[in-house]
């Protein structure tokens, strides 16, 4: 591929003006190469007309009809339907975040072709949320002739059908390989990787053949696709090679640890800490107190006291006179980590704050401040932390909490935040277990410590699987379970993977418990809701003026409610093992409290499903869970993307592509004997700007 052609600016394509422009710089796409590199995230087959009598529940198909009627319905909530029909049947067609234009569109007479899950309501076949057009019968479309490509776009407001066809115009570019790219295809050769070229794997992967496998190819296990994936994590390998090196070269502050003061802070805890977290306490210490900069990964299951570890580790660094930073991934655990923070902290003289990215600009502007006058010792924060305009004046500890759903280029991005020379020491924690093969891989350059311990008193959860049609049963047990004192998550997911379909989900079901309990309070919280709404909700139920609370996966990590004893998981079948296992973890968080997660699955489901959710009542081991999850995904799991490992990589899957490591060695091994060209090839491409941060210098 032309090396020219592929740094093109990305408004050279035909239909890329200013504002669509802007819209994919959003999703980090400034360059021809950029897009050609923004991967499919699954395929759909929309080559064929499946007749309306063959849809199958669970599945998703594309369809067609004439618009027989629609409707906007009233009262309660708004909602559209639509019927149409094939002469074979009729489908429901359902709208609940819709504009008076697209419900004007649906004129009877008129032809819908849509594509989406079908699902069934008794003798009702529906879908909900479809992508569809509507057409005069006699200007009907043409059926797609590849299978179509669906990509991860973020909150930006391009559309699937315009993102594929500004990547179409995109491999228009890719007329000639340079010297470097036939380099790097003559390694995957020459070590017998893979006999596909780059330019071949990207002209397959944005448009596969209607003849390719779709299941292989929704599985990522088609060989365009691995040859993309082994490239992505042989980049990765170089990356934290070159950042290791450049690290070992630089020096840390080396703290004296006062263990009498640190004793005393630890005897102040509301809690006594496990013998598993006084010993990770010891491993940092001794880190800390050398020159050579810490990068420590902590692994400890879901409730096994990471945090406090952590606020040990940012004890040390002010008593050293130096600044810490917690990096967190969503906004619900950097604000539970700020309140446990402050009550720790109550009596010291430590001033914390907390900087997110819903946060006015005055109150940002205070804090970038007063961080780079020193005048702030701990800050706790999400991706807001990355900002050019963060900078602090004394930075020597960096933690990173649930370090998996950041990407290997993330995790130097704050060493140079600091205004001093001095590199920060690094602490990354993670309740996902890492396979033994990546941990001597991808994290390497980390070394280990587990905390196989749980808090005393903490009781294991009891973990119940019902079909759909027990819904009514368990309701009328929360009533039973509240009478105690205690309080109950019910989580809505839907068998789409669609955040407005997640939040109609919460809300029915709010009505639907409220109308089926007797005085209970029930309090809702997802992501369309503002800050004020979802703090104050999630306020009143960790003070217990909530009973139950209806939500989505949003409180997958960071919410701590101790009197929270039942988690209901609505279409548990639809989530990863991973998150089951995450999402369970938000109960029975205090000790001697039996707790009871209620696995709720909806239809008939698969063998894999079935497994997951038996692994489940089987046993409550975040590390024997991580195993069997391991087993799984290598069975061809299709993954959601809520499940997927590490946000910042492109197409690999740390833990589902555990068994390509060894390949991507290989392409590294062929590449040390190449030209330094071909690297810097790689590290462009899938690293890109943030490149910088780990090429020593």
């Amino acid at each position: 591929m032309k090396t020219e052609n592929l740094h093109k600016p990305i408004d050279k394509i035909k239909g890329v003006g200013p504002k669509v422009k802007e819209d994919l710089k959003k999703i980090g796409i400034n360059s021809i190469q950029d897009a050609l590199f923004l991967l499919p995230k699954k395929y759909e087959n929309r080559t064929k007309i499946t007749e309306i009598k063959d849809l199958i529940s669970g599945d998703a198909f594309q369809f067609e009809g004439e618009i027989l009627e629609s409707k906007t319905i009233y009262p309660g909530r708004r909602s559209f339907l639509a019927k149409i029909s094939d002469g074979t049947g009729i489908l429901q067609i359902r709208l609940f975040y819709f504009s008076y234009a697209q419900a004007q569109a649906f004129k009877v007479g008129l032809t819908l072709r849509g594509y989406g899950v079908i699902r069934t309501n008794g003798s009702v076949t529906q879908v909900f949320h479809p992508s569809y057009k509507i057409f005069e019968s006699s200007k009907r479309p043409m059926l797609d002739n590849t299978l179509t490509p669906i990509y991860s776009l973020g909150s930006s407001k391009l559309t699937q059908f315009r993102t594929r066809n500004i990547i179409k115009g995109c491999l228009q570019e890719i007329k000639e390989i340079n010297l470097n790219e036939k380099e790097i295809d003559s390694i995957f050769k020459e070590k017998k990787i893979s006999s596909l070229s780059i330019k071949d794997a990207l002209l397959k992967i944005h448009a596969p053949s209607v003849s390719d496998d779709i299941i292989k190819i929704n599985n990522y296990k088609d060989e365009a696709q691995e040859r993309l994936i082994i490239e992505e994590l042989a980049t990765n390998l170089i990356g934290v090679k070159i950042a290791s090196e450049k690290i070992n070269k630089l020096k840390a502050k080396q703290m004296e640890i006062l263990k009498k003061d640190l004793s005393s802070f630890v005897e102040k805890l509301p809690f006594k800490l496990t013998g598993a977290q006084l010993r990770t306490i010891n491993d940092i210490s001794n880190d800390l107190s050398k020159v050579k900069p810490m990068r420590r990964l902590v692994q400890g299951d879901v409730g096994s006291g990471k945090t406090v570890v952590a606020a040990v580790s940012m004890y040390i660094s002010t008593k050293n006179n130096s600044q810490s930073v917690l990096l967190c991934p969503t906004e619900v655990l950097a604000e539970q980590h700020y309140k446990n923070f402050t009550e720790w902290f109550e009596n010291t003289n430590i001033k914390i704050e907390l900087l997110t990215g819903k946060m006015s600009a005055v109150i940002r502007k205070d804090i970038y401040q007063r961080l780079e006058e020193g005048k702030i010792d701990i800050l706790i924060g999400t991706h807001a932390v990355f900002q050019d305009k963060v900078k602090m004046k004394n930075l020597g500890l960096v933690i990173v909490d649930e370090q998996q759903r950041f990407g290997v280029k993330q995790r130097f991005d704050l060493v140079k935040k600091s205004s001093n020379k001095i590199m920060p020491h690094q602490l990354f924690m993670t309740a996902t277990p890492i396979p033994r093969t990546l941990a001597m891989t991808i994290f390497a350059d980390l070394d280990v410590s587990k905390i196989d311990e749980m808090p005393p008193g903490r009781k294991p959860v009891e973990t119940l699987v019902f079909s759909d049609k027990k819904k009514n049963e368990i309701v009328k047990r929360l009533e039973n379970v509240c009478s105690k004192g205690n309080q109950v998550f019910w989580l809505c997911t839907m068998i789409e993977e669609s955040e407005n379909l997640d939040v109609q989900a919460a809300e029915e079901a709010k009505i639907w418990i409220k109308e089926n309990t007797n005085k209970l309070n029930i309090g809702l919280v997802h992501s369309k809701l503002s800050k004020d709404e979802r703090d104050k909700a999630i306020e009143k139920f960790r003070s217990g003026k909530i009973d139950v609370l209806v939500c989505t996966t949003v409180i997958e990590v960071g919410m701590d409610v101790p009197n929270a004893s039942l988690i209901v998981i609505e279409n548990a079948e639809r989530l990863g093992l991973s998150q089951l296992h995450q999402l369970r973890g938000r109960v029975g968080r205090k000790a001697d409290l039996d707790a009871f997660c209620v696995l709720i699955y909806q239809g008939e489901i698969g063998e894999i499903a079935k497994a997951r959710l038996e692994a489940m009542k089987s046993t409550n081991d975040g590390f024997e869970i991580s195993e069997i999850d391991m087993k799984l995904r290598g069975s061809g799991e299709i993954l959601g993307t809520k499940q997927s490992g590490g946000v910042e990589l492109k197409i690999s899957d740390l833990s589902r592509d555990a068994h390509l490591i060894q390949k991507a060695e290989k392409l590294v091994d062929g590449l040390k004997n190449a030209d330094q060209k071909m690297s810097k090839v790689l590290l462009d491409r899938w690293i890109g700007d943030k490149q910088n941060l780990i090429i020593a210098q």
